[in-house]
Protein backbone atom coordinates (compact mmCIF):
# COMPACT_ATOMS: atom_id res chain seq x y z
CA UNK A 1 0.00 0.00 0.00
CA UNK A 2 1.37 3.29 -0.73
CA UNK A 3 1.35 6.74 1.47
CA UNK A 4 1.58 9.66 0.60
CA UNK A 5 3.46 11.94 2.93
CA UNK A 6 3.51 15.72 2.53
CA UNK A 7 6.09 17.82 4.34
CA UNK A 8 5.40 20.81 6.22
CA UNK A 9 5.45 24.34 5.47
CA UNK A 10 8.73 24.54 7.56
CA UNK A 11 10.16 21.32 5.91
CA UNK A 12 9.53 22.72 2.10
CA UNK A 13 11.47 26.07 3.48
CA UNK A 14 14.50 24.66 4.38
CA UNK A 15 14.54 22.51 1.90
CA UNK A 16 14.81 25.63 -0.77
CA UNK A 17 16.99 27.42 1.69
CA UNK A 18 19.43 24.07 1.66
CA UNK A 19 19.46 24.07 -2.40
CA UNK A 20 19.95 27.54 -3.15
CA UNK A 21 22.92 28.00 -0.02
CA UNK A 22 24.26 25.07 -1.90
CA UNK A 23 24.02 26.29 -5.62
CA UNK A 24 25.37 29.86 -4.41
CA UNK A 25 28.30 28.18 -2.97
CA UNK A 26 29.11 25.93 -5.91
CA UNK A 27 29.61 29.46 -8.03
CA UNK A 28 31.20 31.33 -5.19
CA UNK A 29 33.89 28.72 -4.41
CA UNK A 30 34.74 28.52 -8.53
CA UNK A 31 34.26 31.92 -8.48
CA UNK A 32 37.43 32.67 -5.68
CA UNK A 33 39.49 29.54 -7.04
CA UNK A 34 39.50 31.65 -10.71
CA UNK A 35 39.94 35.08 -9.33
CA UNK A 36 42.14 34.10 -6.79
CA UNK A 37 44.20 30.95 -7.39
CA UNK A 38 44.13 31.04 -11.21
CA UNK A 39 44.65 34.95 -11.05
CA UNK A 40 41.72 35.34 -14.22
CA UNK A 41 41.18 38.94 -15.10
CA UNK A 42 38.05 38.01 -17.36
CA UNK A 43 34.41 39.01 -16.28
CA UNK A 44 33.06 35.98 -15.05
CA UNK A 45 29.64 34.85 -15.69
CA UNK A 46 28.05 31.49 -13.83
CA UNK A 47 24.92 30.66 -15.71
CA UNK A 48 21.82 31.93 -17.41
CA UNK A 49 18.68 34.01 -14.88
CA UNK A 50 16.17 31.49 -15.68
CA UNK A 51 18.21 28.36 -15.17
CA UNK A 52 19.65 30.06 -11.60
CA UNK A 53 18.31 32.81 -9.50
CA UNK A 54 19.07 36.39 -9.82
CA UNK A 55 20.52 36.87 -6.23
CA UNK A 56 22.60 33.70 -7.06
CA UNK A 57 23.67 35.17 -10.29
CA UNK A 58 24.31 38.53 -8.99
CA UNK A 59 27.71 37.24 -7.02
CA UNK A 60 29.12 36.98 -10.42
CA UNK A 61 30.98 39.78 -12.46
CA UNK A 62 27.95 39.76 -14.88
CA UNK A 63 24.60 38.47 -15.09
CA UNK A 64 23.56 36.59 -18.32
CA UNK A 65 20.52 34.94 -19.25
CA UNK A 66 18.97 32.87 -22.67
CA UNK A 67 16.42 33.00 -25.03
CA UNK A 68 14.70 31.31 -28.07
CA UNK A 69 10.98 32.29 -30.04
CA UNK A 70 9.89 28.87 -30.84
CA UNK A 71 12.47 26.79 -30.09
CA UNK A 72 11.65 23.50 -31.23
CA UNK A 73 9.87 20.99 -29.11
CA UNK A 74 10.63 17.30 -29.18
CA UNK A 75 7.30 15.39 -27.15
CA UNK A 76 8.62 12.35 -27.06
CA UNK A 77 12.02 12.28 -26.88
CA UNK A 78 14.61 14.51 -26.57
CA UNK A 79 16.00 16.07 -29.21
CA UNK A 80 14.81 13.23 -31.69
CA UNK A 81 15.78 14.30 -35.70
CA UNK A 82 11.95 13.02 -36.81
CA UNK A 83 9.64 13.98 -33.99
CA UNK A 84 9.97 17.74 -33.08
CA UNK A 85 7.80 20.74 -33.63
CA UNK A 86 8.60 24.60 -34.64
CA UNK A 87 5.81 26.87 -34.58
CA UNK A 88 5.89 29.12 -37.76
CA UNK A 89 4.49 32.07 -36.18
CA UNK A 90 6.10 35.67 -36.34
CA UNK A 91 7.08 37.36 -33.12
CA UNK A 92 5.85 40.91 -34.04
CA UNK A 93 2.40 39.28 -33.48
CA UNK A 94 3.24 39.54 -29.42
CA UNK A 95 4.20 42.28 -27.19
CA UNK A 96 7.70 41.38 -26.96
CA UNK A 97 8.10 37.88 -28.00
CA UNK A 98 11.13 36.91 -25.84
CA UNK A 99 12.19 40.12 -25.43
CA UNK A 100 10.27 41.11 -22.46
CA UNK A 101 11.21 37.86 -20.44
CA UNK A 102 14.98 39.16 -20.87
CA UNK A 103 14.62 42.25 -19.68
CA UNK A 104 12.95 41.18 -16.29
CA UNK A 105 16.02 39.13 -16.00
CA UNK A 106 18.13 42.26 -15.95
CA UNK A 107 20.48 43.04 -12.04
CA UNK A 108 20.56 46.59 -11.54
CA UNK A 109 24.28 47.42 -11.14
CA UNK A 110 25.47 44.11 -12.87
CA UNK A 111 26.48 43.97 -16.67
CA UNK A 112 23.78 42.38 -18.63
CA UNK A 113 24.45 39.84 -21.23
CA UNK A 114 22.47 37.59 -23.59
CA UNK A 115 25.07 34.67 -24.48
CA UNK A 116 22.44 32.79 -26.51
CA UNK A 117 19.45 34.29 -28.79
CA UNK A 118 18.23 32.96 -32.25
CA UNK A 119 14.50 32.33 -33.79
CA UNK A 120 14.30 28.53 -35.10
CA UNK A 121 14.38 27.60 -38.43
CA UNK A 122 12.65 26.72 -40.33
CA UNK A 123 10.39 29.30 -39.20
CA UNK A 124 10.01 31.87 -41.80
CA UNK A 125 9.89 34.53 -40.34
CA UNK A 126 13.50 34.44 -39.24
CA UNK A 127 14.46 37.45 -40.47
CA UNK A 128 12.98 39.76 -37.84
CA UNK A 129 15.24 37.80 -35.18
CA UNK A 130 18.69 39.52 -34.56
CA UNK A 131 16.43 43.15 -35.92
CA UNK A 132 14.08 42.67 -33.17
CA UNK A 133 16.53 41.92 -30.56
CA UNK A 134 19.05 44.62 -31.33
CA UNK A 135 16.25 47.68 -31.19
CA UNK A 136 15.38 46.18 -27.42
CA UNK A 137 18.60 45.44 -26.52
CA UNK A 138 19.72 48.94 -27.61
CA UNK A 139 16.54 50.41 -26.08
CA UNK A 140 17.30 48.58 -22.23
CA UNK A 141 20.56 49.34 -23.13
CA UNK A 142 22.42 45.83 -22.14
CA UNK A 143 25.76 44.92 -22.62
CA UNK A 144 26.59 42.31 -25.31
CA UNK A 145 24.04 40.18 -27.43
CA UNK A 146 25.25 36.74 -28.67
CA UNK A 147 23.74 34.91 -31.82
CA UNK A 148 23.47 31.05 -31.29
CA UNK A 149 25.06 30.02 -33.26
CA UNK A 150 27.41 30.49 -36.52
CA UNK A 151 28.04 27.29 -36.52
CA UNK A 152 28.23 23.66 -35.25
CA UNK A 153 29.99 22.16 -38.59
CA UNK A 154 33.80 21.23 -38.53
CA UNK A 155 33.51 20.94 -42.52
CA UNK A 156 31.59 21.30 -45.36
CA UNK A 157 31.51 25.57 -44.84
CA UNK A 158 29.48 26.23 -48.44
CA UNK A 159 26.40 23.87 -48.26
CA UNK A 160 24.48 26.75 -49.45
CA UNK A 161 20.96 25.20 -47.57
CA UNK A 162 19.96 26.38 -44.18
CA UNK A 163 21.50 23.27 -42.18
CA UNK A 164 19.62 22.87 -39.27
CA UNK A 165 17.58 25.03 -36.37
CA UNK A 166 20.20 27.23 -35.14
CA UNK A 167 23.29 27.40 -37.45
CA UNK A 168 22.79 30.97 -39.40
CA UNK A 169 26.19 30.60 -41.14
CA UNK A 170 24.11 29.51 -44.73
CA UNK A 171 21.17 31.24 -43.84
CA UNK A 172 20.37 34.03 -46.38
CA UNK A 173 18.21 36.48 -44.32
CA UNK A 174 19.84 36.41 -40.86
CA UNK A 175 23.13 36.68 -42.80
CA UNK A 176 21.81 40.08 -44.60
CA UNK A 177 20.09 41.20 -41.50
CA UNK A 178 23.09 41.59 -38.91
CA UNK A 179 25.07 44.61 -40.45
CA UNK A 180 21.64 46.28 -39.39
CA UNK A 181 21.65 45.24 -36.01
CA UNK A 182 24.60 45.24 -35.30
CA UNK A 183 24.96 49.21 -36.49
CA UNK A 184 21.65 49.93 -34.28
CA UNK A 185 22.92 48.16 -30.77
CA UNK A 186 26.98 48.95 -31.04
CA UNK A 187 26.29 52.46 -32.21
CA UNK A 188 23.92 53.24 -29.70
CA UNK A 189 21.73 54.21 -32.90
CA UNK A 190 18.41 53.28 -30.89
CA UNK A 191 18.92 55.43 -27.63
CA UNK A 192 18.23 53.74 -24.41
CA UNK A 193 15.36 54.42 -22.27
CA UNK A 194 15.11 57.44 -20.09
CA UNK A 195 12.81 55.94 -17.62
CA UNK A 196 13.25 52.97 -15.46
CA UNK A 197 11.25 50.27 -13.03
CA UNK A 198 13.19 48.33 -10.81
CA UNK A 199 11.64 45.96 -8.56
CA UNK A 200 12.64 44.95 -5.22
CA UNK A 201 14.04 41.50 -5.05
CA UNK A 202 16.66 40.00 -1.99
CA UNK A 203 17.25 36.89 -1.12
CA UNK A 204 14.36 36.46 0.98
CA UNK A 205 11.81 37.21 -1.24
CA UNK A 206 13.48 35.48 -3.37
CA UNK A 207 13.21 32.36 -1.51
CA UNK A 208 9.60 32.61 -0.91
CA UNK A 209 8.81 33.14 -4.69
CA UNK A 210 11.32 29.87 -5.54
CA UNK A 211 8.90 26.81 -4.62
CA UNK A 212 6.54 27.62 -6.85
CA UNK A 213 8.52 28.75 -10.18
CA UNK A 214 9.04 26.50 -12.89
CA UNK A 215 11.91 24.78 -14.16
CA UNK A 216 13.87 27.05 -16.62
CA UNK A 217 11.97 30.01 -15.84
CA UNK A 218 12.90 30.75 -12.16
CA UNK A 219 12.24 33.80 -10.05
CA UNK A 220 12.51 37.22 -12.25
CA UNK A 221 11.20 40.88 -12.00
CA UNK A 222 7.80 39.56 -13.53
CA UNK A 223 6.92 38.81 -9.77
CA UNK A 224 6.13 42.72 -9.49
CA UNK A 225 6.30 43.99 -13.43
CA UNK A 226 4.07 43.34 -15.90
CA UNK A 227 5.94 41.82 -19.12
CA UNK A 228 4.61 44.83 -21.45
CA UNK A 229 6.69 47.53 -18.92
CA UNK A 230 9.74 46.36 -20.69
CA UNK A 231 8.33 47.73 -24.07
CA UNK A 232 7.95 50.88 -23.05
CA UNK A 233 10.77 51.39 -19.92
CA UNK A 234 14.23 49.51 -18.69
CA UNK A 235 13.68 47.53 -15.96
CA UNK A 236 15.40 45.74 -13.52
CA UNK A 237 15.85 43.95 -10.43
CA UNK A 238 17.45 45.50 -7.25
CA UNK A 239 18.90 42.19 -4.95
CA UNK A 240 19.26 44.67 -1.90
CA UNK A 241 15.02 44.35 -2.01
CA UNK A 242 14.56 48.47 -2.56
CA UNK A 243 12.79 48.70 -5.89
CA UNK A 244 12.45 51.62 -7.30
CA UNK A 245 8.31 51.43 -9.00
CA UNK A 246 7.09 53.51 -11.89
CA UNK A 247 3.55 54.30 -12.43
CA UNK A 248 3.93 53.40 -15.95
CA UNK A 249 0.28 53.11 -18.98
CA UNK A 250 1.14 50.00 -20.93
CA UNK A 251 -1.40 49.42 -23.64
CA UNK A 252 -1.96 45.71 -24.37
CA UNK A 253 -2.12 46.28 -28.17
CA UNK A 254 0.28 49.42 -28.63
CA UNK A 255 3.76 50.09 -26.93
CA UNK A 256 5.37 53.09 -28.19
CA UNK A 257 8.77 55.42 -27.50
CA UNK A 258 10.44 58.46 -29.45
CA UNK A 259 12.35 55.95 -31.61
CA UNK A 260 10.02 52.79 -31.21
CA UNK A 261 6.22 51.56 -32.16
CA UNK A 262 5.11 48.18 -31.54
CA UNK A 263 1.60 48.18 -33.37
CA UNK A 264 -0.81 45.02 -32.49
CA UNK A 265 -3.98 47.12 -33.20
CA UNK A 266 -4.42 45.34 -36.79
CA UNK A 267 -4.54 41.86 -35.12
CA UNK A 268 -2.44 39.31 -36.51
CA UNK A 269 -0.99 41.59 -38.62
CA UNK A 270 1.35 43.19 -35.64
CA UNK A 271 4.52 45.61 -37.52
CA UNK A 272 7.06 47.04 -35.52
CA UNK A 273 9.11 50.48 -36.33
CA UNK A 274 12.13 52.39 -35.63
CA UNK A 275 12.72 55.56 -36.16
CA UNK A 276 16.34 56.77 -35.22
CA UNK A 277 18.14 59.22 -36.58
CA UNK A 278 20.64 56.38 -38.76
CA UNK A 279 18.46 53.38 -38.40
CA UNK A 280 14.87 52.87 -39.79
CA UNK A 281 12.89 49.36 -40.05
CA UNK A 282 9.38 48.04 -40.93
CA UNK A 283 9.41 44.59 -39.67
CA UNK A 284 6.04 42.88 -39.96
CA UNK A 285 2.65 43.09 -41.71
CA UNK A 286 3.44 46.32 -43.29
CA UNK A 287 2.32 45.47 -46.85
CA UNK A 288 -0.29 48.22 -48.70
CA UNK A 289 0.33 50.63 -45.62
CA UNK A 290 3.19 53.46 -45.64
CA UNK A 291 5.62 54.40 -42.75
CA UNK A 292 6.66 57.90 -42.37
CA UNK A 293 10.47 57.17 -40.60
CA UNK A 294 12.37 60.94 -40.29
CA UNK A 295 12.52 61.65 -43.95
CA UNK A 296 11.94 58.36 -45.46
CA UNK A 297 8.96 56.64 -46.32
CA UNK A 298 8.31 52.94 -46.44
CA UNK A 299 5.85 51.20 -48.50
CA UNK A 300 5.90 47.74 -48.17
CA UNK A 301 4.41 45.66 -50.96
CA UNK A 302 2.22 42.30 -50.91
CA UNK A 303 4.50 38.99 -50.01
CA UNK A 304 4.31 35.43 -49.68
CA UNK A 305 3.22 35.87 -46.13
CA UNK A 306 0.77 38.07 -46.54
CA UNK A 307 2.31 41.36 -46.27
CA UNK A 308 4.89 40.46 -43.73
CA UNK A 309 8.62 41.46 -44.64
CA UNK A 310 11.73 43.20 -42.61
CA UNK A 311 12.74 46.21 -44.34
CA UNK A 312 15.78 48.37 -43.23
CA UNK A 313 17.57 51.51 -43.71
CA UNK A 314 21.31 51.90 -42.52
CA UNK A 315 23.30 54.93 -43.08
CA UNK A 316 27.10 53.14 -43.27
CA UNK A 317 28.64 56.04 -43.64
CA UNK A 318 27.64 59.44 -44.17
CA UNK A 319 24.65 60.49 -46.78
CA UNK A 320 25.47 56.60 -47.64
CA UNK A 321 22.43 53.49 -46.90
CA UNK A 322 22.31 50.30 -46.88
CA UNK A 323 18.79 49.20 -47.68
CA UNK A 324 17.87 45.63 -46.84
CA UNK A 325 13.91 43.95 -47.58
CA UNK A 326 13.67 40.30 -46.65
CA UNK A 327 10.98 38.23 -46.29
CA UNK A 328 9.93 33.75 -46.79
CA UNK A 329 13.24 31.80 -46.82
CA UNK A 330 13.29 27.84 -46.85
CA UNK A 331 15.29 25.30 -48.42
CA UNK A 332 14.89 24.18 -51.86
CA UNK A 333 12.60 20.55 -51.45
CA UNK A 334 11.73 21.57 -47.81
CA UNK A 335 8.87 19.62 -47.22
CA UNK A 336 5.90 20.53 -44.42
CA UNK A 337 4.92 17.35 -42.81
CA UNK A 338 1.08 19.01 -42.69
CA UNK A 339 -0.84 21.95 -42.65
CA UNK A 340 0.06 23.08 -39.71
CA UNK A 341 3.39 23.79 -40.95
CA UNK A 342 5.37 23.58 -37.83
CA UNK A 343 7.95 20.64 -38.43
CA UNK A 344 9.44 18.80 -41.43
CA UNK A 345 11.26 15.98 -39.72
CA UNK A 346 14.45 15.18 -41.47
CA UNK A 347 13.24 16.63 -44.85
CA UNK A 348 14.91 20.19 -44.06
CA UNK A 349 15.57 20.44 -47.86
CA UNK A 350 18.52 21.13 -50.28
CA UNK A 351 20.54 23.56 -51.36
CA UNK A 352 20.37 26.47 -52.94
CA UNK A 353 17.62 27.97 -50.03
CA UNK A 354 15.09 30.01 -51.90
CA UNK A 355 14.87 33.36 -50.81
CA UNK A 356 11.55 35.87 -51.78
CA UNK A 357 12.34 39.06 -53.33
CA UNK A 358 10.37 42.09 -51.66
CA UNK A 359 9.01 44.64 -53.46
CA UNK A 360 8.61 47.76 -51.86
CA UNK A 361 8.41 51.85 -52.64
CA UNK A 362 10.97 53.81 -50.94
CA UNK A 363 10.99 57.64 -50.78
CA UNK A 364 14.33 59.25 -49.91
CA UNK A 365 14.44 62.56 -48.28
CA UNK A 366 16.30 64.41 -50.82
CA UNK A 367 15.60 63.83 -54.76
CA UNK A 368 18.83 63.70 -56.09
CA UNK A 369 20.04 59.53 -55.30
CA UNK A 370 21.43 57.29 -57.11
CA UNK A 371 20.70 53.31 -56.22
CA UNK A 372 22.60 49.80 -56.94
CA UNK A 373 21.19 46.55 -55.93
CA UNK A 374 23.79 44.95 -54.57
CA UNK A 375 25.53 41.10 -55.48
CA UNK A 376 26.08 38.01 -52.85
CA UNK A 377 29.49 39.96 -51.88
CA UNK A 378 28.20 43.41 -51.27
CA UNK A 379 29.21 44.67 -54.45
CA UNK A 380 27.07 46.64 -57.25
CA UNK A 381 25.13 44.21 -59.32
CA UNK A 382 22.57 46.14 -61.50
CA UNK A 383 21.12 50.37 -61.10
CA UNK A 384 18.16 50.91 -59.43
CA UNK A 385 16.47 54.15 -60.67
CA UNK A 386 15.48 57.17 -58.22
CA UNK A 387 12.74 59.43 -60.46
CA UNK A 388 12.58 62.69 -57.52
CA UNK A 389 13.72 60.67 -55.09
CA UNK A 390 11.88 57.34 -55.41
CA UNK A 391 12.86 53.85 -55.98
CA UNK A 392 10.54 51.18 -56.20
CA UNK A 393 12.55 47.53 -55.19
CA UNK A 394 10.86 43.88 -55.72
CA UNK A 395 12.26 40.41 -56.63
CA UNK A 396 13.44 41.73 -60.31
CA UNK A 397 16.73 42.47 -58.77
CA UNK A 398 17.01 39.45 -57.53
CA UNK A 399 18.77 40.92 -54.44
CA UNK A 400 18.10 41.12 -50.69
CA UNK A 401 20.15 44.38 -50.09
CA UNK A 402 20.74 47.38 -51.96
CA UNK A 403 23.16 50.66 -51.25
CA UNK A 404 22.07 54.05 -51.89
CA UNK A 405 23.42 57.10 -52.28
CA UNK A 406 22.02 60.26 -51.33
CA UNK A 407 23.06 63.62 -52.64
CA UNK A 408 24.05 66.42 -51.09
CA UNK A 409 20.97 68.71 -52.53
CA UNK A 410 23.27 72.18 -52.88
CA UNK A 411 23.87 73.01 -56.51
Amino acid sequence: RRVLFRSTAEAQNDWTRFLWETEDRYWQTMRRYLKDELHVHANLIGTAVGYSTPNIQAGMDAVDSHAYWQHPQFPHKAWDPVDWTVQNKSMVNEPGGTLPLLALRRVAGKPFTVTEYNHAAPNTYGSEAFLLLAVYAGFQDWDAVFVFAYSHRRDDWNEQRIPNFFDIDQHPTKLVTLPAAVAMFTRGDVSPATNEAIVGLGRERELVLLPASPAFGLVDAGSSLTREAAMVARVAIDTNGLGRPMDLKVSGDHFRTDELDWNLLDKHRGVVTVNAPRSKAVIGYGGGKRFELGGFIIEPGDTLQDGWSAITLTEMQPRRWLLTATGYVQNTDLRWNDAAHDSVGRNMGGAPSLVEGIPARIKLPETRAQAWALDERGQHRAEVQVRDGQMEIGPQYRTLWYEIEVKDPRP
